[in-house]
């Protein structure tokens, strides 16, 4: 059984876990309860590289939060296939573009590790 867990999970021990079928090898993101190339439903986790590339992006601000910088929300495509949606944190708007090479990182939130990119090829 997957849930939400694993990702919790492995952003505490500094890793982005993703579901992968145990019989083809694909990895799926978002989760879903059959793989969608094999139907196959023997999951296993892979640990991502951190490599990604940068697809779209918002900057999200806050009306109820006055003064604070505002965020940038990002869906990047890993290396290893699959849309993620994180953070985008330490980046200048204006240098944004597809396909801009990011690198994954987590930071600490209220008590909780959360997976986020920065603009860079290393992870």
């Amino acid at each position: 059984m997957w849930d939400d867990g694993a990702i919790w999970d492995g952003a505490r021990a500094g890793e982005l876990r993703l579901r992968a079928c145990r019989s083809c090898g694909a990895v799926c993101h978002p989760p879903l309860p059959m793989c969608p190339h094999c139907q196959s439903l023997d999951w296993d986790t892979r640990v991502a590289s951190g490599r990604a590339m940068l697809k779209s992006w918002l900057v999200s601000i806050r009306p109820d939060q006055a003064g604070e910088t505002p965020r940038i929300v990002a869906v990047v495509e890993l290396a290893e296939g699959v849309n993620f949606v994180a953070n985008l944190i330490d980046a200048d708007i204006a240098t944004l573009h597809e396909g801009l090479p990011v690198a994954l990182c987590f930071a600490e939130v209220d008590g909780e590790w959360l997976p986020q990119f920065r603009i860079g090829a290393g992870a």
